[in-house]
């Protein structure tokens, strides 16, 4: 697919991948759209896109409220067209114990970032079934891909993502619409910064360089772009965590015990 004259909308864009995403996006000629809740920080990285040259809008919307999503979806398909490019990829939520998680944050945590994904994508399909035309993309963490101590809730949440990115491309069977898993390691952004005490849970053997590096989020959004110009079904970002997961599929209980070990530890009662 190409991304030249396209209209491209990424949510959680205020910041991180989804900030990255969208610069890359817009220098690669499309038109982008950018959701988040922060309207403000929209609007800074909008007026630095339009002083690059770039075509952008910006539609301030909390994506875990499907009315607001479903208003939102219908103005942006008025005012300037069905998307061609739809990148779901908000998130949030700490890593922590299940004792530790109270009901309503783990309603939170599902809510961006698969019940938000499913909000905008129920609210674009229509339209872009109608045009039999799409690209979209469902941003996670490898956390989809294991059995993660002490992040019961965030890890969760992303194997929905993963879940929701599988069965959506089954729904789309037979259409010209393309659905695309990326999955990414530890990311240097914002959140480690707003989740302090999550990233002293993440098991060591996923931090062992140069295995694993932590991933710009530039890197992340050039093999975003990479995925959609190739038609990709899946990208698992970096290489070896790639290969890890693979060899997880293979003889899983060696993987897990490594996560485990080298993950937080509950002292013994």
């Amino acid at each position: 697919m190409h991304i030249k004259n396209q209209i491209a909308v990424i949510t959680g864009a205020s910041s991180g991948i989804g900030e990255a995403t969208a610069c890359a996006l817009a220098r690669a000629g499309a038109h982008v759209i950018l959701l988040a809740r922060n309207g403000n920080k929209l609007q800074l990285l909008a007026e630095q896109i339009t002083a690059s040259g770039g075509e952008v809008s910006i539609y301030p919307v909390d994506i875990t409220d499907a009315k607001a999503v479903a208003q939102i979806g219908n103005a942006i398909v008025q005012e300037i067209g069905i998307p061609d490019i739809l990148i779901n990829n908000a998130g949030s939520g700490q890593w922590k114990h299940t004792e530790d998680t109270n009901p309503d944050e783990a309603v939170d945590m599902m809510a961006a970032p698969y019940f938000g994904a499913f909000n905008i994508t129920h609210a674009f399909l229509p339209h872009m079934l109608k045009q039999n035309w799409g690209f979209i993309v469902n941003v996670t963490s490898t956390a989809a891909y294991f059995a993660t101590a002490g992040a019961t809730t965030y890890a969760t949440a992303r194997w929905a993502m993963r879940g929701f990115n599988a069965s959506l491309r089954g729904d789309l069977h037979n259409t010209d619409i393309h659905v695309m898993l990326l999955a990414a390691g530890k990311v240097n952004s914002p959140y480690f910064e707003n989740n302090p005490d999550s990233e002293s849970r993440i098991p060591k053997v996923a931090t062992l360089k140069p295995f694993f590096p932590i991933l710009t989020p530039e890197q992340v959004a050039a093999a975003i772009i990479k995925g959609i110009l190739k038609n990709k079904r899946e990208i698992i970002i970096p290489f070896f965590m790639k290969l890890t997961i693979w060899f997880a599929r293979i003889f899983p209980r060696p993987i897990e015990w490594l996560i485990l070990q080298t993950g937080p530890k509950r002292k013994k009662p």
